[in-house]
């Protein structure tokens, strides 16, 4: 086996092609969308403390 075959073995690998960057688009969609309300806000920075 050629070095260059051999080398094809561990390069990348989508099953799926285009997936990742339609994970990445919607990801940022629903990040951009989402947007805290006054009252989740408060509830937020009351409680930030219980998280280790």
């Amino acid at each position: 086996m050629s070095p260059a075959d051999r080398a094809k073995q561990f390069m990348p690998f989508d099953a799926v092609k285009g997936l990742r960057e339609a994970l990445a688009k919607k990801e940022a969609e629903f990040l951009l969308k989402k947007e805290e309300t006054p009252e989740e806000e408060e509830y937020f920075s009351e409680n930030a403390t219980d998280f280790p």
